[in-house]
C-alpha cells in the first residue's frame, strides 16, 4: 500500500500501509497538495489564496519518538558534553528554531518511533527554518518562513539574541517529506542520507589536479618550518595576517605533533618528497623536526609531550619539567603513526634513525598497558601515565598505530588490543548513535572522533575478513555523512562568502558546539573510496569526490586575494562560518582567515593511500 493521503476538510492524514502517522492542519485560505517522489518520499506543497509574509508547514506525528536528529546540529538532544550547544528540544520557554543553512540538509528534522520514521526538509534555495518539539503525546516537525533562529542563537561558547528575517509576500511553499517503517534504531537515517544525497546531487569540477594540489601543499608545509624555543624545531600550525608587518606571519605559540599542528605528518611528507625527488632541503627539514620531537618530548614511561612549548628559564628544556599538559590519545596516536611512517621512509632512503620506530613502539606499548578492561582507551593522560579523562571516542585513534604495530611484528598482543578497542567504540556507537570529544577544543558530540573508528573498522576487516567490521564501517560512514553538507547555500552577495562564491556542497561541520564548516572530511576520503570497492555502493565514491572538491576550495596558488591580501601559495582557510555562528568578533558568512596546513596533511595522506587519483580529477 505504501503512502496514502486522506483529506478531512481542513485537515490531511498521511498514512503508511493503512496506518495514520501524520496529521496536517491546513490554515484558512490555503490548499495543500502532495506528489509522490518514490515509495518513501513526497513533495508537500501549499498554495495560498493571497501572498503572505509568513508561513508554517506543520505536521504532527502520532507517536512519541525514541530518537530525533537535526543533521550536523542536534543528535537526540546532544546529551553528552558541556558548554554552549543545542540541548534537548529547546529551552523551558520554547523550542529551538534552526536556520536552513545551519543543518546538513536544508532545514532538516528527523524523528522515529519503534514503528515509523519521518524526515522533513526544505528546498535548496532556502529562506526557511525548521523546528521539532513534543506535543500532546506526539512530535511536531515544521518548516517555518521567513528564516529565523529562536529563542536564541548559538555562537562559539556563547548565546546571542534571536534572529528574525523578513521575506517578500509569497503564495507558494514546498517541503519534502519521507515516511518510512522504522526498522532498527536509526536505521532510516541511512535512507534519509541516501535520498538527500541523490536529491541534491550534482557533478563538481575540481579547481586543481591532484598533482597541483600536492605541490601547493608541500610548498606551504616548507614555509611553516621554523626554529624556536632554545633550539627546538617544528612546524607552526598556520599563518594569519599580521597588521603590524602587513604580511601573513607564523602563528605558533607551540608546536603540536598531531591534530591541528600535524608536525609528524608534515615531516613525513617532506621525507617522502626527498625519497621521490632527491630534494635534500626537504629531507633535512623533515629530519630536524622529528629529531627535535625525539629529543625534547620523550618521557621515561613511553609517553611523550604532544606539544612543544617554551619552558620557563628555571626548567630543564629537555623535559619541560612539571609544566601541566594534557596528553591526549588523538595526538599520541598521530605521533606513533608518524614515527612508524618516518621509520619506513628512512629505511628506504638509507637514513639511520632507529629511534623513530622505537619511539612508535614505546607509545603502542603504553596504549597496551593502559587500555581499560572494557577495551576503551582514555581520552587524556597525565604525564605519569595515569588517566586524566577516561571517556570520549577520542581514544579510538589509538587503535590505528596498534594495527600498524601488529602488521610490523605479527605480535597478537597489538592486534588484540586494537580489536578490543575497536569493538568497544563500535558497540558504544551502535548503542548511542554518535561519537564524542575528537574535536579537542570542545567537549561534545562531533564527527572527528568517528573518523578513526571508520578507518579502524576497514583495517580490521582487511586483516580478519569478518563481516561485522565491514558492517560497522558502513554504519560509521553513514554517521559521518550526517555531518556533510548535501547542498549549496546561497549567500548574500554582500557577504564575504557570497563575494568569494564559496560552495558548501560536500563540506563537513565541526561539532555540536562549533557550527563552522571545515575540511576534516578529507581524512576519510580513502575509506569512502574503499567502501565503494567493498560494497559496490557508488554513493561513497560520490561523497569522497565532493569532500575533495570542497576541501580544495580557496586553496591559494599564490595569486588568491581575499580582503585585499594576497594569500601565500598553498595556504587555505581552516574553516568558514557558513551559518549565523560567530566568535567574539560577531562576524559570520565569512572565512576564518586562519590559514592552516592540516588540510594539506590529510590530502597528502589520502593521495598516498589511493591506488588511483582519477576519481579526484
Amino acid at each position: 500500500m505504501g503512502i496514502q493521503f486522506e483529506n478531512k476538510g481542513s485537515q490531511w492524514h498521511i498514512l503508511r500501509d493503512g496506518k495514520k502517522i501524520i496529521t496536517i492542519d491546513v490554515p484558512a485560505g490555503c490548499n495543500d497538495s502532495f506528489e509522490l517522489i518514490n515509495d518513501k518520499a513526497f513533495y508537500w506543497r501549499r498554495k495560498c489564496d493571497v501572498p503572505v509574509t509568513e508561513m508554517r508547514l506543520t505536521m504532527k506525528m502520532e507517536y512519541e519518538p525514541r530518537y530525533f536528529q537535526v543533521p550536523g546540529v542536534n543528535y537526540n538532544g546532544n546529551g553528552w558534553g558541556s558548554g554552549a550547544q543545542y540541548y534537548g528540544y529547546g529551552t523551558e520557554q520554547e523550542p529551538w528554531v534552526y536556520a536552513w543553512h545551519r543543518t546538513a540538509i536544508p532545514a532538516c528534522t528527523y524523528t522515529e518511533s519503534d514503528t515509523h520514521a519521518v524526515a522533513l526538509f526544505g528546498e535548496e534555495k532556502g529562506g526557511m527554518s525548521c523546528s521539532l518539539y513534543p506535543k500532546d503525546g506526539g512530535i511536531v516537525q515544521e518548516l517555518i518562513w521567513p528564516e529565523k533562529e529562536t529563542p536564541k542563537v548559538l555562537f562559539k561558547r556563547s548565546w546571542e539574541p534571536p534572529y528574525y528575517g523578513t521575506m517578500e509576500p509569497t503564495d507558494n511553499f514546498c517541503g519534502v517529506v519521507m515516511l518510512m517503517d522504522a526498522g532498527k534504531p536509526r536505521e532510516r537515517v541511512k535512507d534519509l542520507m541516501d535520498f538527500a544525497w541523490d536529491f541534491f546531487y550534482r557533478k563538481v569540477s575540481m579547481p586543481y589536479s591532484p598533482e597541483k594540489v600536492r605541490k601547493l601543499d608541500l610548498l606551504f608545509i616548507r614555509q611553516l618550518w621554523h626554529r624556536k624555543y632554545n633550539g627546538m624545531v617544528g612546524f607552526c600550525s598556520g599563518v594569519n595576517w599580521d597588521a603590524e608587518y602587513s604580511s601573513y606571519m607564523h602563528r605558533s605559540e607551540r608546536f603540536e605533533i598531531g591534530w591541528v599542528g600535524q608536525n609528524g605528518t608534515k615531516a613525513c611528507a617532506l621525507l617522502e618528497e626527498y625519497l621521490e625527488t632527491g630534494d635534500t632541503h626537504a629531507r633535512d627539514k623533515g629530519l630536524s623536526v622529528l629529531d627535535s620531537w625525539c629529543e625534547h618530548s620523550t618521557l621515561p614511561n613511553g609517553l611523550m609531550f604532544v606539544h612543544l612549548i617554551e619552558p620557563p628559564s628555571n626548567v630543564d628544556s629537555k623535559t619541560n619539567g612539571d609544566i601541566p599538559m594534557e596528553l591526549d590519545s588523538c595526538n599520541l596516536s598521530w605521533a606513533a603513526s608518524s614515527f612508524f611512517w618516518a621509520a619506513d621512509v628512512c629505511k628506504k632512503a638509507g637514513i639511520d634513525r632507529p629511534n623513530y620506530e622505537r619511539r612508535a613502539f614505546e607509545l603502542c606499548d603504553f596504549f597496551v598497558r593502559s587500555q581499560q578492561e572494557s577495551g576503551e582507551f582514555a581520552k587524556t593522560y597525565f604525564v605519569d601515565g595515569s588517566i586524566d579523562s577516561p571517556h570520549g571516542s577520542t581514544g579510538a585513534f589509538a587503535v590505528l598505530p596498534l594495527f600498524e604495530a601488529y602488521e610490523k611484528t605479527k605480535n597478537e598482543v597489538y592486534l588484540n588490543a586494537a580489536l578490543n578497542g575497536l569493538e568497544f567504540y563500535l558497540s558504544e556507537f551502535l548503542k548511542i548513535g554518535h561519537t564524542t570529544a575528537g574535536a579537542l577544543d570542545s567537549n561534545c558530540i562531533d564527527k572527528e572522533s568517528g573518523a578513526p573508528i571508520l578507518r579502524g573498522a576497514i583495517k580490521a576487516y582487511e586483516l580478519t575478513k569478518k563481516q561485522e567490521y565491514l558492517d560497522g564501517a558502513v554504519e560509521m560512514a553513514y554517521y559521518l555523512a550526517t555531518w556533510q553538507w548535501h547542498y549549496s547555500v546561497a549567500y548574500p552577495e554582500t557577504s564575504m562568502l557570497g563575494e568569494l562564491k564559496v560552495d558548501t556542497y560536500g563540506s563537513t561541520s565541526v561539532s555540536a558546539a562549533h557550527h563552522a564548516l571545515d575540511h576534516y572530511g578529507l581524512y576519510w576520503i580513502p575509506e569512502y573510496i574503499k567502501l565503494t570497492e567493498l560494497t559496490g555502493n557508488k554513493v561513497w565514491e560520490q561523497r569522497a569526490r565532493a569532500l575533495w572538491y570542497s576541501g580544495t576550495q580557496l586553496l591559494s596558488d599564490g595569486t588568491l586575494v581575499i580582503n585585499g591580501r594576497v594569500r601565500p601559495a598553498g595556504s587555505q582557510d581552516e574553516s568558514f562560518r557558513h551559518t549565523r555562528w560567530g566568535r567574539p568578533d560577531h562576524r559570520y558568512f565569512t572565512t576564518s582567515e586562519w590559514c592552516t596546513s592540516w588540510q594539506g596533511c590529510f590530502r597528502h595522506i589520502a593521495l598516498k593511500a589511493m591506488k588511483s587519483w582519477d576519481v579526484l580529477r
